[in-house]
């Protein structure tokens, strides 16, 4: 019986696999020159053309993902040489595939940056471990081609290794990129303790690398009392109206807006008006960055004392269907109480030093106000 036809030591030609291979190589290297990455916010405004492009990228993403997702499962398969001759050329041609899907989502994220609000520690792993997995990638498809040319058992397991190596890196990669999308705690909120842990240490030993050290918050020094000033007795005045009724808000050192409003910011907004993406240039996790607003907003973002002028208010009590609403439609929405607690608290005077203690919230928003403090 004839040895199957994979099993020969005669080379092979591919000149059709070579061909494609160095025109996908060569329009990844073209495509990083003229878009190359962006670490800090752009300096200039991208063009509609690379940001209609730019927008394909999380449907782009999926199709390298399930590509080089299935050659895991062939490259078992072809481990043996009968089975290298049976399923080789499949593997190839899904390898090509692969690839030039990784190429392409790559491209377009980087496009898709140019857009603005993708900084931070999680936006650099992502990009570069999936340029750096995209490249590995490509350097697999050679070495596969020329393994499958000359026949070379030893040079099929070196691109495995380089293969499931480089489809890690763009799996951790692609952890990253899930990371500014959906918050850094959806992948492990719900893992059991031992693994959460591991992978919160590895994840955070890894942002270590690339994040800037975060200056440490200045407590701000209590407000001295003033002095009492001793005046001769005068008789007492009438007794006031009665105010509306409130009740004292939670006790202890709690302050109004880092435990009350900002928790509804980052459940509800700072996805994407983080630290790690601002969309419009608009940050709302910190008070600084709050009162500072975004490229739309400016120091009209949140105006003391005047919710009809704050642009966050009101881009929060817009219709759900209108472009200005704010999340956007189908993002998760603030509810009643929400709105209203931000709208007191900017109706207060917008401090970033008030106690809650010390101040008095309309009797039908000390529920959730409760809620926030503890949740």
């Amino acid at each position: 019986m004839s040895s199957p036809a994979y099993a020969s030591d005669e080379p092979k030609s591919f000149t059709t696999a070579w061909i494609a291979t160095l025109v996908l190589i060569v329009a990844f290297v073209l495509g990083l020159v003229f878009f190359p990455p962006l670490y800090e916010a752009p300096t200039a405004e991208a063009s509609s053309s690379v940001l209609f492009i730019g927008r394909f990228h999380p449907i782009l993403l999926h199709l390298p993902v399930g590509a080089l997702g299935l050659l895991c499962l062939m490259e078992l398969l072809c481990v043996t040489r009968r089975g290298e001759a049976q399923y080789g050329a499949a593997a190839l041609l899904t390898l090509f595939v692969g690839s030039a899907g990784a190429v392409l989502a790559v491209l377009a994220g980087i496009m898709l940056s140019r857009e603005g609000g993708y900084v931070g520690g999680n936006f650099t792993l992502h990009q570069s471990m999936g340029i750096l997995g995209t490249a590995g990638v490509l350097v697999a498809l050679v070495v596969r081609i020329l393994a499958m040319g000359r026949g070379s058992n030893e040079l099929l397991q070196a691109y495995r290794a380089l293969y499931f190596l480089s489809f890690g890196v763009m799996g951790l990669g692609a952890h990253f990129g899930g990371n500014m999308s959906h918050g850094s705690k959806f992948l492990t909120e719900h893992a059991p303790e031992p693994i959460k842990s591991q992978m919160t240490s590895v994840e955070k030993w890894m942002l270590a690398f690339v994040e800037k050290p975060k200056p440490e918050k200045v407590e701000e020094p209590a407000p001295v009392p003033p002095k009492v000033v001793e005046t001769t007795p005068t008789p007492p005045p009438p007794a006031p109206t009665p105010p509306p009724t409130t009740v004292p808000a939670a006790s202890g050192d709690k302050l109004v807006f880092q435990h009350v409003i900002l928790p509804i910011f980052e459940a509800k907004c700072n996805k994407c008006h983080g630290e790690e993406k601002q969309k419009g240039e608009l940050r709302l996790d910190t008070f600084e960055w709050t009162m500072k607003g975004g490229e739309n907003s400016g120091d009209k973002n949140i105006v003391p004392g005047k919710p009809a002028e704050s642009a966050t208010y009101q881009s929060i009590i817009s219709a759900e269907d209108a472009d200005e609403h704010m999340p956007p439609e189908g993002k998760e929405q603030l509810t009643k109480e929400e709105i209203a607690l931000i709208k007191w608290w900017i109706e207060q005077g917008a401090s970033n030093t008030q106690k809650a203690a010390a101040a008095t919230i309309p009797a039908d928003l000390k529920a959730a106000v409760d809620t926030i403090v503890k949740g």
